[in-house]
């Protein structure tokens, strides 16, 4: 037996930097490279852990190597869709579905797999799922919120959907953190400055105007309780969303009002959103943000000069995290991944003696 409360949600001060700058990140060319690579990077991993074991032919484990590999290249069709026409939506499915796939793949049989070899599956996969999630969340909304508002005097029950913010509701310094620890997002000192245009607008059920990142003038108000929304061009705008509260389904509830009340104090919530009414006011892209995407996610094959001096790294050794100078041929490493190919290290701090 559960209980389901609805918190307030508190935040002191939301950073309207923060949050573009992060939705800015994950619809970015650099950033969907990244989940592409990410793909790419655990095919090849689970390639070799299964040749180390020999049990290539076994079950259908092939398949999913296979299949990963085939992701990474849907993923690269799909930015050819963004590039060449500004279409996401067709992306927004290929990139959702590295995550989706993850249930499929777990039902085959992994226990051949030593602990070792199992913690770095699951450390690639897992960076996968959060990758690519993060990516198709940002775009979400754009599915069909928009239509949603527009049928509102007449779905009914349907309301549930509407009032549901399947995008990143709130905050996002959760999600950056998370992304950092990762390596997926670098860490910033200090959030590039986005200017809100205020003579581009446009309201939730009309075409977006252009894509990118919105605000809700509630936000522009002092409202803290609403969120930034990322929008596609040509498709019906969603409305503003509002977390009216944090609910937390309480495990002790019924059976040990001590643990309870101790639940309650650390339990923080999943947001419960509603729809509003809004002017949405477009945020320009900082010039900045793009650069660091790209930075972040540069790669360099072995035997040709480094791109950008500081500190890099590759999947095919253990500890390989090492500086290299501008133009400076990068070296090849001996493993079963086959070329080298070496990642810019988002943590470019010096190692610690």
């Amino acid at each position: 037996m559960t209980s389901t409360n609805l918190k307030p949600y508190q935040i002191a001060q939301r950073n309207l930097h923060q949050d573009a700058w992060f939705l800015y990140q994950t619809s970015s060319l650099a950033y969907y490279e990244c989940c592409a690579r990410l793909c790419e990077d655990f095919a090849n991993l689970y390639n070799t852990l299964i040749t180390d074991n020999g049990v290539h032919g076994a079950a259908a484990l092939d398949y999913w190597v296979a299949r990963y590999r085939s992701h990474a290249s849907s993923i690269r069709l799909g930015m050819r869709f963004v590039e060449l026409g500004g279409d996401y939506m067709s992306l927004l499915d290929l990139i959702e579905a590295p995550s989706t796939d993850f249930r499929g793949m777990v039902e085959q049989p992994l226990g051949w797999m030593s602990d070792e070899d199992r913690s770095r599956w699951d450390l690639a996969i897992q960076k996968v799922i959060y990758a690519c999630g993060t990516a198709a969340t940002t775009l979400s909304n754009n599915r069909g919120k928009g239509n949603l508002w527009l049928q509102r005097m007449t779905i009914g029950a349907d309301k549930v959907y509407l009032d549901r913010d399947d995008s990143h509701a709130g905050d996002t310094t959760e999600a950056i953190e998370l992304l950092n620890k990762q390596g997926i997002l670098p860490k910033l000192p200090a959030y590039p400055l986005h200017a809100v245009d205020r003579t581009l607008t446009t309201a939730p059920g009309h075409a977006c105007p252009r894509s990118g990142v919105w605000v809700p003038k509630q936000w522009l108000d002092g409202a803290t309780d609403f969120s930034l929304a990322f929008g596609v061009h040509g498709q019906p705008m969603q409305p503003a969303y509002r977390i009216i509260g944090l609910e937390t389904d309480n495990p002790f509830a019924g059976y040990d009002e001590e643990m309870a009340e101790e639940y309650e104090a650390i339990a923080e919530g999943s947001p419960v959103t509603e729809a509003h009414d809004t002017t949405w006011f477009f945020i320009e892209a900082a010039p900045s943000s793009q650069q660091s995407a790209e930075d972040n996610h540069m790669r360099c094959e072995a035997g040709t000069p480094c791109p950008k001096s500081g500190y890099w790294m590759t999947p095919a050794k253990a500890a390989s995290r090492r500086y290299f100078q501008r133009g400076g041929v990068m070296p090849e490493v001996a493993s079963d991944y086959g070329t080298t190919i070496w990642q810019w290290d988002t943590d470019q701090s010096d190692p610690k003696l």
